[in-house]
């Protein structure tokens, strides 16, 4: 299994080339190549919110608490919700992540579980889509795509740790598939990831505008009427009468 430092290194690598292709390649903002840069490079070390101790939970909860308030705070400006309002929204997330979320996370999963495996990269991915507000819609694709980097880059090398070579074999460790996986040995957890993946891909999609929302009540459209006079000037220098007088 690869060791922490080596995940946000390469993450960290990743981050900065995806940036840069982003400026370079696709003409992204410097300040939007930015963000997905960190994105991605976060986005290496999410896999591991599973561990059950240590200093990968520790930053990592920080890390996810801090980002928290930042997406709310950028949508609650989008809504009008500003202020004083906004301010305290933002401290209750990152309390709520930090602690409730760490709590939860240390209750309900194991390491080397759902966290790590393909929907889980997927379910990232949506969420960050759904939450990051931008008007274009190519923004939003480039930040999920920087982020599914990132926990792609976490699973592939945990995956390659795995495989042992000792000059004379090769031999698979006990972890070998326990990462690049899409399902589980436990029913429920896979039965949750699959749930809660069905429900952000059909939002992404109605999101981008690929699947029609049938819920979903067109504005209505509004009829302009027109007439003649419309078109006619304010006001009309009058012609002067003909001559009607009898010859």
């Amino acid at each position: 299994m690869a060791a922490y430092r080596e995940h946000i290194t390469v993450s960290g690598i990743l981050g900065v080339a995806y940036a840069s292709a982003a400026v370079f390649l696709f003409g992204y903002s410097l300040v939007q190549a930015a963000i997905v840069g960190v994105l991605t490079w976060v986005a290496g070390m999410l896999p591991d919110l599973d561990s059950e101790s240590g200093r990968p939970i520790r930053e990592l909860s920080g890390v996810v608490a801090a980002f928290a308030p930042l997406l709310l705070l950028h949508n609650a400006q989008a809504v009008g919700v500003r202020g004083d309002r906004a301010m305290l929204f933002a401290i209750i997330s990152y309390a709520v992540v930090k602690y409730g979320g760490a709590f939860l996370l240390g209750k309900l999963t194991v390491h080397r579980g759902m966290f790590h495996s393909i929907p889980a990269l997927l379910i990232a991915s949506e969420l960050v889509f759904l939450c990051y507000h931008s008007d274009e819609l190519r923004v939003r694709v480039l930040m999920a795509v920087g982020v599914g980097i990132g926990f792609l880059s976490h699973l592939v090398l945990d995956e390659m740790y795995s495989v042992q070579w000792d000059g004379m074999k090769v031999r698979l460790a006990k972890s070998s598939g326990s990462a690049m996986k899409f399902f589980g040995p436990e029913a429920l957890p896979n039965g949750v990831t699959m749930g809660l993946l069905l429900c952000l891909s059909y939002a992404t999609l109605v999101e981008a505008g690929i699947v029609h929302d049938p819920g979903k009540v067109p504005a209505p459209q509004t009829i302009r009427v027109t007439s003649d006079l419309e078109d006619a000037p304010a006001f009309r220098i009058a012609k002067e009468p003909g001559d009607t007088r009898i010859q």
